[in-house]
């Protein structure tokens, strides 16, 4: 027969586990808005190396010579990846890039007009609604797919590329714009069935099984 002083006890051992706490820290993007947003600006960046048919201009590199990327009115967030994916393609069509303007034969602008992730969603349930609570304020809450919901998450990018020889200024092609886009689409079907389509061409290990 157990004692008044054993019971305490095992309550306690009971409630007692060992165990690693782990602190995840949260980066201002998103793993999957960085996902949207790299891949948008690979799309566009390799258009503006590419003609209409998708294929490398012949003789791009002999065409431009030396050239130098200016970037001073490339504003966006996260430029980074994206002026890299741009010298890349550049480097990829067998243009010889300089980091000196001076050394330069040909300037080439870059632009970029958007560098974005946006989301559209559309519900057959209950919508989102923005509801008064006393004493604290306007609560906004999220629609509910009863019966029919889908959600597209977008990375949009568009940069623009003019070309002037680097020793008199004068144009050396038309300038025009490219635009490139990856999405994310989630479709769920009476609450609880999520279907989950991508066009980012991840690695098969990558996938989520809903994508296979």
């Amino acid at each position: 027969m157990m004692s008044k002083k054993t019971i305490p006890l095992l309550l306690v051992l009971g409630l007692t586990a060992c165990g690693t706490m782990w602190k995840v820290t949260k980066p201002d993007r998103t793993a999957l808005e960085q996902m949207l947003l790299s891949t948008a600006s690979e799309r566009a960046a390799s258009r503006l190396t590419t003609n209409y048919q998708g294929q490398v201009v012949a003789n791009l590199g002999s065409r431009l010579k030396k050239t130098f990327i200016e970037t001073k009115n490339f504003k966006s967030y996260d430029t980074e990846y994206a002026l890299h994916s741009i010298r890349r393609y550049f480097l990829d069509a067998g243009v010889e890039l300089v980091d000196d303007v001076k050394q330069a034969d040909t300037i080439a602008e870059v632009a970029a007009g958007a560098l974005s992730v946006d989301t559209t969603s559309t519900i057959i349930g209950i919508p989102a609604m923005s509801l008064p609570i006393p004493f604290a304020g306007i609560v906004e809450t999220e629609g509910v797919p009863l019966i029919y919901g889908k959600k597209t998450d977008r990375g949009l990018a568009k940069f623009s590329l003019s070309l002037r020889d680097a020793k008199t200024g004068r144009v050396k092609s038309k300038s025009f714009f490219t635009v490139g886009t990856a999405e994310v689409n989630t479709t769920t079907y009476f609450l609880f069935f999520d279907v989950i389509e991508n066009d980012l061409n991840l690695p098969q290990q990558y996938e989520s099984s809903s994508d296979k």
